[in-house]
């Protein structure tokens, strides 16, 4: 007979299970998918012999979650809970069979298996689903479960890089679920995926000599830290804090970080990235409620976040905070400081109390300087260095350059027992003579001035191999800002290790687009071209008119 307290330690464990199965199915359809089905293999639930893969003739699947998008109509073959036996027919028989994922772009194209499985079938035919993504769930061989996602008529068929975002959120689905199984008294289900979400190794820049990231070591579901390359050699250097525990905050988190890598690459100052991060959690919260912490007694405590912009051109830093984080800077001469950044709420709170916007600051960043970014508070946010920033200076003095070293002392003797995210950062200069800049009059005469002088700064870079392909690009931006601009142009070249940039400003601060020209028209097709020519290009708009940038690799 079963004791009470096993009995209750079995309903916990299959509360997560149902809880790692349903926010996968939110975050596919979240993501990915308009409907979204979650079935366990029903052994998990009882503490039963592990099924691998190749063996799955009789298994039984219980069906977890089943989530759709707002106005979808698909239904779930299976009711939540019920349990059914898979087909030897179906995709998901197949993908269990040899754990590889299936894509059925067009459903009504493969007709080999909705014969054996008319009740599936019929269902997708009412939908209107017309593609089809199944996933097995498992980790080291053993068949842990089964997803399915589901597109309708209106959404285009899924794709091969659809496919790849699905599998590596299956893999943190399953590591989730293996976790939850196996130690369903101990830990935090939603840590393996966490870990796994968050970058393994942060980015090589020309900004930065080094950076290193630390979360805590408990109940840090939702914390994050990103370094994120921008455009002119600029880099961005963020951490975050979602609320809740658990698997919600690990989904929250994937949220919130794929929203601000959206917002990065669209050159967004740090004040109007927390304005639209707000925006767009309020607008999931109403949306899905299931998002929301689900704490009665509790308080939305919202998203803590820092967001600070490096450019080392100019040697100048941007940031913006929601909360409290702290940003704190030991400079190469032994001093620290700490840059008095304006308070307001979290993220997701729907408005601060006192009606305050969000608020970016400017400060000076001499090159060599550590910035330590994180998550919890302190008197360094009032902009005095405080107790934590003259650690900070203690540990860079017995620690050295080494980044990692340092990153040890600062947990172990900065930020003692405080339950945050750190990222450390130590940033660089382009040097003077990696950096060409050149104003232009509003004269068509000047785009001849300006492809003569781009190609004389190639030269003496010894960059001449690109010296083709750049002053064409010069010539069509250049052209465009005469044509469509009313004031002074700047042109600005930038070599940094592995990128030559190439920079148009102007006063117009209309967005600039590709059109698609006939063959008959004689002109609009110079940013087509610029394209073809590049490896990036974009456009960050300023307060006065917008700047054109374009990337070519360096051969190394």
């Amino acid at each position: 007979m079963t004791s009470p307290r096993a009995a209750l330690e079995a309903t916990i464990a299959s509360k997560r299970l149902f809880r790692v199965a349903q926010s996968l199915a939110l975050t596919a359809v979240l993501t990915l998918a308009d409907a979204s089905s979650v079935d366990v293999v029903e052994s998990l639930f009882d503490d039963s012999a592990r099924t691998s893969g190749q063996v799955v003739r009789g298994i039984r699947l219980r069906s977890a979650a089943y989530l759709r998008a707002r106005g979808g109509e698909v239904r779930h073959t299976y009711a939540a809970d019920e349990v059914s036996s898979v087909l030897p027919a179906p995709p998901s028989w197949q993908g269990l069979a040899d754990l590889r994922p299936r894509l059925i772009r067009r459903l009504d194209q493969d007709s080999r298996w909705p014969a054996r499985d008319t009740t599936r079938a019929w269902l997708l035919r009412e939908a209107g689903a017309h593609s089809l993504v199944v996933l097995p769930l498992a980790v080291g061989g053993v068949v842990l479960g089964v997803v399915g996602l589901y597109r309708r008529a209106d959404s285009a068929p899924f794709e091969e890089d659809d496919l790849r975002e699905a599998g590596r959120l299956a893999d943190h689905a399953a590591l989730c679920l293996d976790t939850v199984s196996r130690h369903p008294k101990e830990g935090d289900p939603a840590r393996p995926a966490q870990r796994s979400l968050l970058p393994e190794e942060l980015p090589t820049l020309s900004a930065l000599e080094a950076a290193e990231g630390h979360l805590p070591a408990e109940d840090c579901a939702g914390q994050w830290f990103d370094v994120l390359p921008l455009s002119s050699a600029r880099v961005a250097l963020v951490v975050g804090a979602a609320e809740g525990r658990g698997v919600h905050a690990a989904v929250r988190m994937t949220q919130l970080r794929a929203a601000i890598t959206a917002l990065a690459a669209l050159d967004v100052s740090p004040d109007r990235l927390l304005a639209h991060l707000d925006d767009v959690l309020i607008r999931l919260a109403r949306q899905h409620p299931a998002l929301r912490s689900r704490s009665r007694n509790q308080e939305q405590t919202g998203t803590n976040c820092l967001y600070v912009v490096y450019d080392p051109v100019t040697g100048h830093g941007t940031a913006a905070r929601a909360g409290s984080p702290s940003l704190v800077i030991a400079h190469p001469d032994g001093t620290t400081s700490a840059p008095r950044l304006a308070t307001r709420s979290p993220v997701g709170t729907d408005g601060d109390a006192n009606g305050r916007p969000f608020e970016s600051t400017g400060f000076d960043i001499p090159a060599g300087s550590t910035l330590l970014l994180y998550s919890g508070s302190s008197d360094a946010s009032q902009g005095a260095p405080g107790p934590a920033a003259e650690r900070l200076r203690g540990a860079l003095t017995r620690t050295g350059p080494d980044l990692a070293r340092v990153l040890e002392h600062v947990t172990r003797d900065v930020l003692p027992g405080r339950e945050s995210v750190l990222l450390l950062a130590r940033t660089r200069r382009l040097e003077v003579q990696d950096v060409a800049t050149r104003t232009l009059p509003q004269d068509p005469a000047a785009v001849a001035v300006a492809r003569a002088w781009a190609s004389r700064q190639l030269t003496t870079w010894t960059l001449d191999e690109l010296a083709d392909t750049t002053t064409l690009v010069v010539s069509e931006l250049v052209t465009n800002a005469i044509r469509y601009s009313d004031g002074p142009i700047e042109l600005r070249l930038i070599r940094d290790d592995r990128t030559l940039i190439c920079e148009v400003t102007d006063t117009n601060g209309a967005g600039a687009h590709r059109l698609e020209p006939q063959v008959s028209d004689e002109g609009g097709r110079g940013l087509s071209i610029v394209a073809q020519l590049t490896q990036r290009q974009g456009t960050r708009y300023t307060i006065s008119g917008k700047t054109i940038w374009t990337e070519q690799c360096i051969a190394s």
